[in-house]
């Protein structure tokens, strides 16, 4: 039986769209196809007695048409620091085998290009996230009429990931598992999500 867990933090993520991106609205994304990053900080966490504060995840997204359909490429990134204990927790939970929101985005996933331990760092305050040698983006937000960033609440995640403020990418760069993928000026969210299971 597994253990009860929870995972509060913050998500970075950008894609592929446009800024607005349609996904959160259960549309087609902006070029027919999404090549979407999640990157997850875990502010306070554990899995049964295993503490998973501060460690992070990252998960690279390659859908062919629309996010909801399925059929993804997939590639999940967790964080090097964490000890044995800690590595079998993070795999349980973010390959979705424990159940919550985790298990929603992993039944979306139609191929695993492969798992990786990696130097994953996430500065949610400057919305800045970086794998060295593998993946880089920064997000700016677009702001609304009172100068403060647009928001979206109640879309499809949530209430798992939180009302999100939006966004674009200033440059994204990913290189891979044999793919390369360059975007610039490009939707972005962040906001804070809170998983539990099973």
């Amino acid at each position: 039986m597994a253990a009860k867990w929870k995972l509060t933090g913050d998500l970075v993520d950008t894609c592929s769209c446009d800024p607005g991106c349609p996904c959160l609205f259960y549309s087609d994304p902006t070029l027919g196809h999404c090549d979407t990053f999640f990157a997850f900080h875990t502010r306070k966490g554990n899995y049964g007695n295993v503490k998973l504060d501060g460690l992070n995840a990252l998960m690279v997204g390659m859908t062919p048409g629309n996010f909801w359909k399925g059929n993804w490429k997939a590639a999940l990134y967790l964080d090097e620091r964490a000890d044995a204990k800690q590595r079998e927790a993070l795999e349980k939970i973010f390959t979705g085998k424990v159940g919550g929101a985790p298990k929603v985005m992993a039944g979306l996933i139609g191929t695993i290009l492969g798992m990786k331990y990696a130097k994953i760092e996430i500065d949610a305050r400057k919305r800045h996230v970086r794998i060295p040698g593998v993946l880089e983006y920064h997000l700016e937000p677009n702001l609304g009429g009172d100068k403060k960033p647009i928001t979206l609440s109640h879309h499809p995640l949530y209430p798992d990931i939180g009302t999100v403020s939006y966004g674009k990418g200033v440059k994204t760069h990913y290189s891979d598992f044999g793919t390369t993928l360059d975007y610039a000026g490009k939707d972005g969210i962040w906001g804070p999500f809170n998983f539990h299971g099973p």
